[in-house]
């Protein structure tokens, strides 16, 4: 992929300067990835590839750095990929970039030729490319992270901005652990420990129509419902037909008040035409 093949769907764009791109590596004393200084000039921040790979330009890489180490220390789960990125380089490394959907891209300063995916549904850790290009375009057709997409369309946006409401309350400050970040993280290390993805996807295909299809929609903590009983873990699944029509809604989720790996399930037909 060249930058030439990405379309800007939207402008004005929010680049970077050639300074910046300069005084970032000057300042964490690293040589930066063979296409980053390019694509953060040319293109800038915002979004690729419809609604997945967010670069990020100079003052976002510094301005969370540290608190991503700080995150990835407490929350490590990527032993399976150790041969490839052990932990302790792990924590030297620097994020460049993440999808929306949790993945991070990561290289170390010792060798920006070489670029790592920590994945968000994975122990695994992907090798992806010796230059940033590369990177993208593994991260948009490899299948590893999402169904491949051949949209490379770029939205600009601009982390630095907030918009904040004339007379809002100031933002509170979160004890030590309990941000949204932190709670989204055990989240995510209560689901890979009790196995419910896997349970619930399980589930859900045994109960699809045969010859069906199932895609994930998404999958969370409900903290408020009608019924106590709707409160915990849920997944939701589109079920796809053999014509590629989305049939209907399945859904799995357990609570604080069921046995380990039993849940409930759901289906909502997909509403007619007619209807």
């Amino acid at each position: 992929m060249k930058i030439e093949d990405i379309k800007i769907i939207e402008t004005p764009l929010v680049l970077a300067s050639p300074a910046e791109v300069d005084a970032l590596a000057a300042r964490l004393w690293v040589t930066l990835p063979s296409g980053y200084r390019e694509y953060v000039t040319q293109l800038g921040e915002g979004i690729l590839g419809g609604s997945l790979v967010r670069i990020y330009p100079p003052w976002r890489v510094e301005k969370e750095l540290s608190e991503w180490r700080r995150r990835i220390d407490k929350y490590w789960f990527w032993d399976a990929g150790r041969e490839k990125l052990p932990k302790e380089r792990a924590l030297e490394c620097i994020v460049i970039a993440d999808t929306l959907n949790g993945d991070e891209l990561v290289f170390h300063p010792s060798r920006p030729d070489r670029l790592f995916v920590l994945p968000r549904q994975s122990e695994q850790i992907f090798e992806v490319g010796g230059d940033l290009l590369s990177a993208i375009e593994w991260m948009c057709s490899s299948g590893e992270l999402t169904e491949p997409f051949s949209e490379r369309e770029f939205e600009p946006f601009d982390s630095r901005i907030e918009t904040v409401e004339e007379n809002e309350p100031a933002s509170a400050t979160d004890p030590e652990g309990e941000s949204l970040q932190d709670i989204i993280n055990i989240a995510q290390q209560w689901a890979k420990r009790h196995d419910v993805r896997k349970i619930a996807r399980k589930n859900i295909r045994e109960n699809a129509p045969k010859g069906a299809k199932t895609e994930p929609v998404y999958e969370g903590i409900i903290i408020d419902a009608p019924s106590p009983l709707e409160i915990g873990y849920r997944a939701e699944y589109h079920i796809i037909g053999k014509d590629k029509k989305t049939l209907g809604v399945s859904r799995w989720f357990t609570n604080a008040q069921m046995p380990d790996g039993f849940g409930g399930y759901s289906y909502e037909p997909a509403k007619s035409n007619d209807e």
